[in-house]
């Protein structure tokens, strides 16, 4: 147990709370058989925890026991991705930033590609293919990975409104959001996404609006622009927007409901 104490040392000495399986086995000397039933013991004891295959993270002193998905997702993210452009988004950036009541349960990256990973830690793993070259738009460093910025995390959670969970968990977020974020950092972003990053300052215009928030948007809609739902999964028109021209699945009564309680 004192060799395996050590490595765990060695890494926290160097400034390292993750490693790879290899860095282990380098370490220790032994046998890939011998790395893996050192690695096992340690995270029995709750010492590590294995984020992704082949990656684990060393577990801070007072959280023994919680998952180091728990405590520092971007870690974890940044361990699973490592090599790949990516970015904590959606749901799972809007809850990072405290925006929702109940904190997304699956993890949301943006990638280029496809991974074989569908989990991280104990979470589910859902990625979302994104063009590279807007993978780190409006997005910050966060430890070793990338998450969407709190503008960007409301403009895409508006652009694909099926990924925050709903118009409810949008209007949740726009909420708790419209004091703090930049209308136009915003506006530029959307401008930089086309046609789906306006359709979605549209819709978050339409919430800010007709829900009296603090969050001044002001998209170029023309009386010729095709009307929008503000959930694309449901066409059923509860009220109409005729300003952004968004058709509404719910009524302004529910969803201030929503933000209410």
């Amino acid at each position: 147990m004192a060799r395996q104490l050590d490595l765990i040392d060695n890494f926290v000495a160097n400034g390292r709370n993750e490693f790879t399986f290899e860095e282990a086995r380098e370490l220790l000397g032994g046998s890939r058989g011998a790395t893996s039933n050192a690695l096992r013991r340690l995270t029995e004891k709750g010492l590590l925890d294995r984020v992704t295959h082949g990656h684990y993270a060393i577990r801070p002193l007072g959280s023994l026991g919680t998952s180091a998905v728990t405590d520092d997702l971007a870690l974890a993210v940044g361990a699973a991705f490592e090599g790949k452009q990516h970015r904590i988004a959606y749901a799972t950036a809007v809850s990072g930033f405290g925006l929702l009541s109940h904190p997304a349960r699956t993890v949301m990256v943006a990638c280029e590609q496809q991974t074989r990973i569908s989990r991280i830690g104990n979470r589910a793993l859902r990625v979302i293919i994104e063009r590279p070259e807007t993978i780190h738009l409006e997005a910050d460093v966060f430890e070793r990975s990338w998450r969407s910025t709190l503008e960007r995390a409301l403009l895409e959670s508006a652009m694909r409104v099926d990924l925050i969970g709903g118009v409810d968990r949008l209007a949740e977020a726009v909420a708790n959001g419209a004091s703090v974020a930049d209308p136009q950092r915003i506006s530029r972003l959307a401008k930089e996404l086309g046609h789906r990053g306006l359709a979605g300052e549209r819709r978050l215009a339409s919430l800010a609006q007709a829900l009296e928030l603090p969050l001044h948007l002001n998209p170029d809609v023309g009386p010729r622009q095709p009307v929008i739902y503000l959930d694309p999964r449901d066409e059923h028109n509860a009220w109409s927007d005729n300003v952004s021209r968004v058709k509404w699945n719910v009524s302004i009564d529910e969803l201030r409901s929503v933000i209410d309680n």
